[in-house]
Order: structure tokens, then C-alpha cells, then sequence
């Protein structure tokens, strides 16, 4: 049983998270608390080594044994057949990363290969499992079972069989005999009172259990226990009572020294029914909560209020990660059965002074000015983003009642206020009403998770959020259509449940890390850690309460993630210091062999951003990188690290951010170039050649010199150096502004002298690099627009596109994915597309500005293409497709070069792009 323990431990995800954090409120304990149960129930009703064949619930003996101060009691029949079905399911896969579902897997082992028969014979009446929280702060667990006429010579013989031993010592209680095995060092104690056998991991509560059986008064006499009791549905897998008077005393065994849930759990009500029914894929539970008439509970607030529809998720994000959602018939309604709630704990009169010191202090009244417009949907949210910073992506979303008053009363709270940071954001306005704790102390503690006012209207809705980037998150997502309701997963996750909640909560686990990582305890923290990857197979759990007078229809679901790439993230925001105007490096960690990004910004500072968006590590640089970032493995051992010049020094630096060896080397020149890393055998002995304006100087990948560099300069070097193999012969291309063009040997002499040059007037340097002599070279243009190509095979061609009058600008690429070069002319706020026999492709026409940077062309796959074009004074990014026609979900805001990759090895595109603000984006764009 102490291993049961150990397990519930292991998977104490979601209670240690609002017991870390005593901010969250009471109808989040309540769920996070179910969520627990769900996975206790899981295994915990598996736990027996016996069989029942009875299938009516009706009253069973065995139930008098249970403690009235359980936290919980579950009921089920035949969990042997029941363990075997979970084990072979998906959802045991997943548990089945567990080292206590290891042990209870080896427990379970023994009984089948035991005599069945002798089980089935012995064990055919009721099992409930308690747990109870004994003296020393130890959560125990007692099972409690009829027999079905066995003896107990009968009982014992058959536990020694399965456990593989006899009883260790022997005590008397009552005139009852308690015998003690041992189970790979687990005491585990046994007694039988007449027709009922009992089990503990704790002698106390055997003694207790035989107490309670002589009693007068049981458990079953309870009265919200006796009323659930009766709606439990006797065909379903299980069944699971739940305790709130007693359960905040077992959640105090993880709770901090500021948190305190005793009484909370008191006063939020009485007894909680599930009933178990699972499937290969997932695990639903159905039941009842009760309250009595008697005391006003937190779900007393919403009785006889109507619940409505998930409206909401028409504007909160697709990758929302934890959602907290409440309604109601009417906000007024709602209000005052809430106040009568915190009248029954005594903190009313605090509250309405709360209230009371608001509308004093400003020239706004709560009453008229906030909670008049209040609809009838609220919601406490989190989503995706930096591990670190829950409270950052957290907000608060409140429907709107009239729109027009809503307005009306923010503005009137601005002018108290005096405080009006209006920001115009893609087509929304962000705004802050300069309040801290303010939701807090109007709406109640709940919501102290939201201290600060940032805040946009989208729709009927008004969202509230500590950080003006979770809201541009949200706007980019509303206005991209990656919303909650036209996602296929979340739909078909809801589903499972009623169209209208009351009270609803949803946790997809691949979404929350921010969530588990933010409240967690170091210690809490490394379980989770343990599991994270095995957790995160499943997709997400989400839990129903609604009104129906003293009970409350509770639905709980949970399920596996069969489908991958259903998880797949939309749109990541890493925030830098400020903005970047570089593109960024793709780099691959050695380790895990992912792809990651160094990112530059316009103050010099480098971050290395994993897949997911988080920062690894930043280091601030005294000047801009030219060029390239490389990686090159100095130490033949597979481990790499980052190469670059700057314009006074060369860099070299590993992943965790140290300077390698003698690094940085400091130049006695300014470098012109960026850096040409040559590797010319393969065999990682690198050649670094460093351009300082006309000169180009050869080092090793120590930062040394080489010996025997021969390299003679003519005029500044125009490109940087480029190496073409071809036939097993190494040809260093360069090229410098009056138009020469020379081939090098691995000394830095000219392996072959080009009797065809360009003109010196030319520009846009270019060095094309193909499988032959006679397709490679250089291509560069001049100021009338014409193309020339001195090829290495000492051929010269020449492309005359058009005539240009004014400005242009010529780059060399592969437009349309088929592994040509295509020459892509920018004039007259136009894109004009030119296959390399100088007819035009395809147009682009439709432009009104100069691109920042050109046309980034990035090749997808099945020869298609995304060419990114920027409107840099208006912040707007457009993507076209290989045909120049613009792609669905553009344009969008941004400002800096883009880039478009397979970031997450997922098989889906992302493109990266950085806004005004200073932060980086990473959108999926799909396959």
C-alpha cells in the first residue's frame, strides 16, 4: 500500500499546483483535486487481488468498516479482469512510466499466476478502498470486503499463496486477530470480522474498521453520502466518493507554510459521487457533488443559475493550455448568492470594504462602472509560452452584457485613473485601466492570479491580462482563426461533455508547461519532470459541473493523445530585448539533434532559442555578426560549437555560451566579409578564411594562422569566399568590385587564371555553385539591369532582362522550387520573376512599398515554395506562393527578415518573424 502511496506521489501533478500557489481559487482546488482522484482511481480500484461476480450495488457490510473521516472511497467489482483492461490500454502505457505502477503491475503478476479459482471462491462481495489520513500526517489506505463464507484459515491460506509468505506477527483487537505480512518490506495488515475481511497499510485504521463495524452509526448514514450513494450507477467500472470535509486536511500534507486548506474544502461542500467508465483511449467519470441546505458553499453560487455555452472559445487562443471557465444566468445573480458564500466564511465585510476604499479613492464606482456590464461567461486562462512565466501568459476573460456600457465604464475608470496607454495593435486596441490587484479585490481572491490591467476587447469580450504580449498572442491568433472553437481536437475533446457548463476546467497537458513548471516545488517539480514526457501522451483533462438544485451533475473526462500532430503548436512569442534585423541561424544541439536558433538583436545581444521558444541563454556581443553563424566540431567528438566574425574579432563559443579556447581573437583590421568555413576532406580539419578588405587571410580552427597562405590581393573582395568541389578538385571562388574573378587552390594561388571578367561597374556579387566548371561562377549586374555570368570554365554569358529606368535591385534565386536559379527583379514596387532563358515566370504586382529585405525565398517541399516580401514602415509581412499568389493568413505584423523552417522535426513548416516590440514569433504554417 505504501507504494500506492509512492504512486499517488509520483502523480500529484495537479494538487501540489494550487497548493503552491494559494492564489488560485476555490473551484480551481476543487478540480485539480478531481483530476488527482482520477488517476488514484485509476489504479487504486485495481489494487485488490480478488473478484466480485455481483453486479447490484445495493448495501454490502463491508461499507460500516469505512472511516466517516475518509478523503475518499472507491467501490469496485472484479479489478483483477479490470486490471488486466487497463494494462492493455493506451492509458496504461502511458501510467505504465511509473515505477509504483511497475510494482503494483509485479503485485498483480502474483495473483494471476495464483489459483484464480481459490480468488473468485473466496473474495465475491463488495470492495471499497478508503483513503484516511492517520496520525503523523500519513495518508493510508484501508480496503474493506465481504466474503463470501470463507474461513479465515481459508483467507490466510490464500494471501500466503499470492504473497509469497507467512504471517510475520500476530496482535489481538477486540477479541479480533490482526495478522501482518510483508511485502518486499511493506507491512501490510489483515484482519477478518465475521463476513468482512480487512486490509491496511496502516494497523490503525484495521483497528478503526473493527470499531466501526459494531457501531451504531456508519458511514451509509450520512446523509449526502446516503443520497449519492443512490444515484451511483451500479454498471460503470467503479465508483468514487469524495470527502470535501476531510480532503483539505490531506492536501494540507503537501501545502507550504502560507497555505491552508482545511477549511476552504469545508466550506466548499460535502460529497462528490464519480462513476467510472473507461475505454482503450480515455476515462470519463460521471456523477453528483451534494450540498446541504444548511450552508452556503462556493457552489452554492452558482445554484439555480443557468449554465450557458462555451461562447468564449471563439476568442481564446487554440493553444490555450488551462482554462477555468464559470457562468451563470446573470452576473447580479450570481453576485449576490457569491456574497452570501463569503458571508458564510466571515469575509464579506472585507470584501465589500474592499470595494468601498475603490470608489472612494477614485472618481469610478465598481458597481455602475465594472460590474453593471458584467455578462454571463467568465474564465481564468493560461497560455503556451515561456516555462518560467505562468503569471505572464495567464489573463482573465469577461463576457460583455452591453457592449456600449462596457466602454463607457472603462473610460471612466481611464479618467480616474489618469492612466491611458492605448496601443494599436494589428487591427485591435490594447489598453491598461493603471490598476494593480484590482480584479482581486472586486471579483474575489479567485482571481489574484491577474494583478495587473492590461486589457483588449475582441467581440463581446474583454480580456485582462499581466503582460501586453499575452494579449498580442491572443489577437494573432483570433485574427489567424486559431481559436478554441475551430479547433478539430478541442471540439472533439468537448464533446465528451454537456453543450452548457456552469463550471468548467480544461488542462491539455502538452500545453501547460508554464502551468506545472510555475507552481511547482522543487521537489514537485522533479516528479513532474520524471513524467513529463509520459504525461504529455495524453491529450487533456476537463471536468463539468452544473446546477441541478443541491446536486451538481459533475463530469469528468481524460483521454490519450492518438493523434500527434493534433498537439502541434501554432504560434510561439520569445521576447528579446528589443528588436532584430538579421536573419536568424539555424543551429542543432549535438545532443538532442533538434534544431535551435541564435538570434541577433539590433543591440548586439545573441540568444540561443530552442524549438519550443525558450531562451537557453543570452550573451551580449560589442558588435553586429557579419555574415554566417557555423558550426564546426573543433574537437572531433560530435559536440559542436559556433563560429563567426564580427567586425574586429572572430568568435567561437559552445552551447552553453563559453568562449572556446583562445576565442575571441582579436583582428588588426576591420572584416569586410563574412566568414568562409572550409572543410575540405570532410575530416574536420577546418580552414577559416576571414576577409578584411582586400586582403583575405587564412586561419585554423584554433584561431592560429596556416602556414603557406599565399593569397595575393588585387582589389576589395566583393563576396564572401566560397568553396566548389567539383570531380574531386577544390575550386575557392572570389570575386572582387573591379570584377575580377579568381579561382584558388588550397594555398590561396590561382588554380586557374579567367581571361573573361566583369565589368567593373557591376554589383550584387553572386557566387553560383552547380555540379560542372561550365554552370558554375559568378554572377553580378550593372546599373543599365544586365545580367553577366563568368562562368568557371572561362565563359562569359549575359542576360539583358529589361531596361530599368529607376531604381532596382536583382537577386539570384530559386523562386519557384525546381532547383534552378531564377532572377528576381524588384523596380517600381513590382516583383518580376525571370527564368534564366529570360522569360518571365510570374508577377507580383500587388505591392505599394519597397521590400525591407527583398524576397526571402524559402523551398517547402514537392517543388513548392514561400517568398516572404516586408513592408517595413507599415510592419506587414506577405507570403506568396510559387505562382505569386498570396497565401491564406496574410499579411501579418512583423518587421524583421523572416525565415521558414522545419523547427520541431514535426514535418510542418514554421516561419519566424519578429514585431516592433521586440518580440520573435513562430507561426506553423503547415505542410
Amino acid at each position: 500500500m505504501k507504494n500506492y502511496v509512492k504512486f499517488i506521489k509520483t502523480f500529484k501533478l495537479n494538487e501540489s499546483t494550487f497548493i503552491k500557489k494559494n492564489e488560485f481559487n476555490t473551484m480551481r482546488k476543487l478540480i485539480i483535486v478531481l483530476i488527482t482522484f482520477l488517476v488514484i482511481g485509476a489504479i487504486g480500484y485495481f489494487l485488490i487481488p480478488v473478484g466480485s461476480q455481483k453486479k447490484s450495488f445495493g448495501y454490502s457490510q463491508a461499507l460500516n468498516a469505512i472511516p466517516k473521516r475518509a478523503s475518499f472511497v472507491i467501490r469496485c467489482d472484479n479489478p483483477l479482469k479490470k486490471w488486466r483492461e487497463l494494462s492493455s490500454s493506451s492509458i496504461g502505457g502511458v501510467l505504465n512510466q511509473s515505477e509504483s505502477y511497475k510494482n503494483i503491475k509485479e503485485l498483480f503478476s502474483r495473483i494471476d499466476s495464483s489459483k484464480r479459482e481459490l480468488g473468485s471462491n473466496l473474495f465475491n462481495g463488495k470492495i471499497f478502498i478508503a483513503g484516511v489520513l492517520t496520525s503523523g500526517n500519513q495518508l493510508n489506505e484501508i480496503v474493506s470486503l465481504e466474503v463470501g463464507g470463507a474461513s479465515l484459515e481459508q483467507v490466510q491460506k490464500y494471501l500466503e499463496e499470492v504473497l509469497g509468505t507467512k504471517s510475520i506477527k500476530i496482535k489481538e483487537y477486540e477479541s479480533i486477530e490482526i495478522n501482518f505480512y510483508d511485502l518486499n518490506g511493506i507491512e501490510i495488515s489483515f484482519a477478518q470480522v465475521d463476513n468482512v475481511i480487512l486490509f491496511s497499510s496502516s494497523s490503525i485504521l484495521i483497528e478503526e474498521g473493527i470499531r466501526g463495524l459494531s457501531a451504531e452509526m456508519h458511514l451509509p448514514d450520512n446523509l449526502g453520502f446516503k443520497k449519492l450513494l443512490k444515484t451511483a450507477d451500479i454498471s460503470s467500472d467503479g465508483n468514487f466518493f469524495i470527502n470535501f470535509n476531510e480532503l483539505g486536511s490531506y492536501l494540507n500534507l503537501f501545502a507550504n507554510s502560507k497555505a491552508s486548506f482545511i477549511k476552504s474544502f469545508k466550506e466548499f461542500g460535502g460529497w462528490a459521487e464519480l462513476d467510472l467508465n473507461s475505454k482503450n483511449e480515455s476515462l470519463m467519470l460521471n456523477g453528483f457533488s451534494f450540498i446541504s441546505d444548511s450552508i452556503s458553499t462556493y457552489l452554492s453560487s452558482f445554484n439555480s443559475e443557468k449554465a450557458q455555452s462555451l461562447n468564449l472559445s471563439s476568442v481564446l487562443p487554440e493553444n490555450t493550455g488551462v482554462l477555468t471557465y464559470m457562468s451563470y444566468s446573470g452576473f447580479e445573480s450570481f453576485k449576490a448568492k457569491y456574497d452570501k458564500y463569503l458571508s458564510q466564511k466571515q469575509v464579506l465585510y472585507k470584501h465589500q470594504k474592499n470595494v468601498l476604499k475603490i470608489n472612494k479613492k477614485h472618481s469610478f464606482t465598481v458597481e455602475t462602472d465594472f460590474y453593471d456590464w458584467i455578462g454571463d461567461e467568465m474564465a481564468l486562462f493560461t497560455i503556451n509560452g515561456d516555462d518560467a512565466s505562468f503569471e505572464k501568459n495567464s489573463g482573465l476573460i469577461l463576457k460583455v452584457s452591453d457592449l456600449a456600457k462596457a466602454k463607457k465604464g472603462l473610460n471612466q475608470i481611464h479618467k480616474s485613473t489618469k492612466v491611458n496607454n492605448e496601443i494599436k495593435y494589428q487591427t485591435l486596441i490594447i489598453n491598461d485601466l493603471g490598476l494593480s490587484n484590482f480584479l482581486a479585490l472586486v471579483l474575489g481572491d479567485e482571481f489574484k492570479t491577474i494583478s495587473q490591467s492590461n486589457y483588449l476587447i475582441i467581440e463581446d469580450y474583454v480580456i485582462f491580462a499581466n503582460d501586453v504580449s499575452t494579449l498580442k498572442h491572443i489577437v494573432n491568433y483570433y485574427l489567424r482563426g486559431k481559436t478554441l472553437v475551430k479547433n478539430i481536437q478541442f471540439n472533439k475533446f468537448y464533446e465528451q461533455f454537456s453543450g452548457e457548463s456552469n463550471l468548467f476546467y480544461y488542462c491539455n497537458f502538452k500545453l501547460s508547461g508554464n502551468y506545472f513548471n510555475s507552481v511547482l516545488s522543487s521537489e514537485d517539480l522533479g516528479y513532474y519532470n520524471n513524467i513529463k514526457d509520459s504525461l504529455q501522451k495524453l491529450q487533456a483533462f476537463g471536468l463539468q459541473i452544473n446546477s441541478n438544485k443541491n446536486l451538481f451533475y459533475t463530469n469528468a473526462f481524460l483521454n490519450y493523445n492518438s493523434n500527434e500532430e493534433s498537439q502541434n503548436i501554432s504560434l510561439l512569442e520569445v521576447k528579446l530585448d528589443t528588436t532584430y534585423t538579421k536573419k536568424p541561424w539555424i543551429v542543432f544541439n549535438h545532443y538532442t539533434k533538434e534544431k535551435e536558433l541564435l538570434v541577433q538583436d539590433d543591440n548586439h545581444k545573441l540568444y540561443l532559442i530552442n524549438n519550443v521558444g525558450k531562451v537557453l541563454w543570452e550573451r551580449q556581443l560589442k558588435e553586429p555578426i557579419i555574415g554566417e553563424v557555423q558550426q564546426v566540431d573543433r574537437y572531433k567528438n560530435d559536440k559542436y560549437q559556433y563560429v563567426f566574425v564580427t567586425k574586429n574579432k572572430i568568435h567561437q563559443i559552445d552551447r552553453k555560451n563559453r568562449d572556446v579556447g583562445n576565442y575571441p581573437i582579436e583582428l588588426k583590421a576591420p572584416v569586410s566579409q563574412g566568414l568562409a568555413v572550409l572543410d575540405y576532406d570532410k575530416n574536420r580539419n577546418y580552414r577559416m578564411l576571414v576577409t578584411q578588405g582586400k586582403n583575405i587571410h587564412n586561419f585554423k580552427i584554433d584561431g592560429t594562422i596556416v602556414e603557406g597562405w599565399k593569397y595575393k590581393p588585387s582589389d576589395d573582395v566583393a563576396s564572401e569566399p566560397k568553396l566548389i568541389q567539383i570531380k574531386g578538385k577544390d575550386y575557392v571562388v572570389v570575386s572582387d568590385l573591379k570584377g575580377r574573378v579568381r579561382i584558388l587552390n588550397r594555398k590561396g594561388e590561382d588554380r586557374i587564371k579567367l581571361s573573361n571578367q566583369l565589368p567593373s561597374n557591376c554589383r550584387n556579387h553572386f557566387i553560383w555553385r552547380n555540379n560542372a566548371l561550365s554552370n558554375s561562377g559568378v554572377l553580378a549586374t550593372d546599373t543599365s539591369g544586365t545580367i553577366f555570368f563568368v562562368k568557371l570554365a572561362d565563359e562569359m554569358e549575359t542576360f539583358t532582362l529589361k531596361s530599368f529606368e529607376n531604381d532596382f535591385k536583382v537577386n539570384y534565386q530559386d523562386f519557384n522550387g525546381d532547383g534552378i536559379i531564377e532572377f528576381v527583379v524588384i523596380n517600381d514596387q513590382s516583383v518580376q520573376i525571370f527564368k534564366n532563358n529570360k522569360k518571365l515566370l510570374t508577377t507580383i504586382s500587388d505591392i505599394e512599398f519597397d521590400p525591407a529585405y527583398g524576397v526571402e525565398t524559402f523551398v517547402l517541399e514537392d517543388k513548392r515554395c514561400i517568398n516572404i516580401v516586408s513592408d517595413k514602415k507599415e510592419m506587414k509581412i506577405y507570403g506568396f506562393d510559387e505562382e505569386g499568389v498570396l497565401l491564406n493568413g496574410f499579411p501579418i505584423d512583423g518587421i524583421s527578415p523572416s525565415l521558414v523552417t522545419d523547427l520541431d522535426g514535426n514535418k510542418t513548416f514554421d516561419l519566424i518573424i519578429g514585431d516592433q516590440l521586440g518580440s520573435l514569433y513562430i507561426y506553423s504554417i503547415g505542410k
